[in-house]
């Protein structure tokens, strides 16, 4: 786990070349300016924005860095996960591994009482590490994660309540490990020992969607990666997508994008702020 100052932090990555992590980041914009396309989806830098980026997501910035300001706060897993039994623990939280809403807030109100002292703690907890610093940490990070959760799912009128069914999250974190592998409900259900129809109540009533919905969502988000950030042709990416033939790719993505895959990377091209 770390924290910083944007603003003293030069070496912090807001360059417009394509780049990634693998670790969980919050980003705090006290001040903001521009954009970042994150994946496919382009996100305006306000002032007050709360932003967060999942593991391996890709990301661009059309920013001028010297007028930001704010936060940021990067986190491993393991952090978690080794000290909390709950293991899906950041597969509820709404804002990390969402590829229907943009994982950004802006909140109506100072999001904490004491927002800075809050950072200030971690700060100094990081700066003067002792024995028992890992659970203080762990604590004050739990804490903020399941606050922000709350404001997020509210601006964005989402299921606040993330512990619905074990098998909704489960079936989330599935997906980012095999969707390019494993595209059937049947696959899915069988990894979680239950049948097709409960995984679909599930998803249901924790997504408002089908879990085959979720699935075509998923992988959408994964074709458009693909196009954006690769120069494979559609027969390649159809293959390494195990698709049976390229046609079928494309169906797909036309039905869900209105758009065909060339069109969507040809428009990207031309103007990336898309």
């Amino acid at each position: 786990m770390d924290l910083g100052i944007l603003e003293e932090t030069p070496e912090f990555f807001f360059e417009p070349e394509v780049h990634c992590t693998d670790f969980y980041e919050l980003i705090i914009f006290s001040k903001g300016n521009g954009h970042i396309l994150l994946d496919a989806e382009k996100i305006e830098i306000q002032k007050n924005t709360f932003l967060f980026i999942s593991p391996y997501q890709k990301r661009r910035w059309f920013v001028d860095k010297s007028k930001l300001s704010g936060y940021f706060l990067i986190f491993e897993k393991d952090f978690l996960s080794a000290f909390f039994s709950d293991k899906l623990f950041v597969y509820r939280l709404q804002y990390f591994y969402n590829h229907r809403v943009p994982t950004y807030f802006i909140p109506n109100k100072r999001l904490f009482s004491y927002q800075h002292d809050i950072m200030e703690e971690i700060s100094y907890e990081l700066r003067n590490f002792q024995k028992d610093s890992p659970h203080l940490l762990r604590s004050i990070l739990y804490y903020m994660l399941i606050k922000m959760n709350r404001f997020y799912c509210k601006f964005h009128n989402l299921e606040a309540d993330t512990h619905l069914n074990n098998y909704a999250y489960q079936f989330k974190g599935l997906l980012e490990k095999h969707i390019r592998d494993e595209r059937q409900v049947n696959d899915y259900a069988r990894r979680l020992g239950i049948s097709r129809i409960s995984l679909n109540t599930a998803i249901k009533k924790q997504f408002g969607i089908t879990a085959t919905d979720m699935i075509k969502e998923r992988l959408l988000f994964e074709i458009k990666t693909e196009l954006l950030y690769t120069t494979k042709n559609i027969s390649e990416i159809a293959f390494d997508l195990h698709f049976s033939e390229p046609n079928n790719l494309i169906r797909l993505f036309k039905s869900k994008t209105g758009l065909s895959p060339n069109t969507f990377r040809k428009t990207y091209q031309i103007d990336s702020s898309i």
